[in-house]
């Protein structure tokens, strides 16, 4: 119904979010403006983490077990990021993350 509409499209939203914050975060880097990165690096994080908290493991199957597992990777390569300030784990997200982001879409606009 309705409902379940919503939540699709809070996820869509998410997932264009961290887009938004891991390419700012890179740029930051690039500019050495701590923080800026610091910024969005915590945004991206949450994001995912709030996406994460979202997966329904207990009704998902088999797609829920996947996003469990994409979003752990995400978190972990934007801790590594984070840590070692390196933009190659950040540019390991992106691809990921685009992904998710169409397969969303297309769930949607077929709704």
């Amino acid at each position: 119904g309705q409902q379940g509409l919503s939540v699709d499209r809070r996820v869509l939203l998410g997932l264009e979010g961290i887009l938004e914050y891991i390419r700012r975060a890179r740029l930051a880097m690039e500019q050495d403006d701590l923080l800026a990165k610091a910024e969005a690096m915590d945004k991206a994080y949450q994001l995912t983490a709030h996406l994460l908290a979202s997966v329904d493991l207990e009704h998902g199957g088999e797609i829920a077990v996947n996003l469990e597992q994409l979003y752990r990777f995400l978190l972990e390569r934007l801790a590594l990021a984070n840590i070692f300030d390196e933009v190659n784990h950040l540019d390991a997200c992106t691809p990921v993350v685009q992904d998710l982001r169409d397969a969303w879409r297309g769930l949607l606009e077929r709704g």
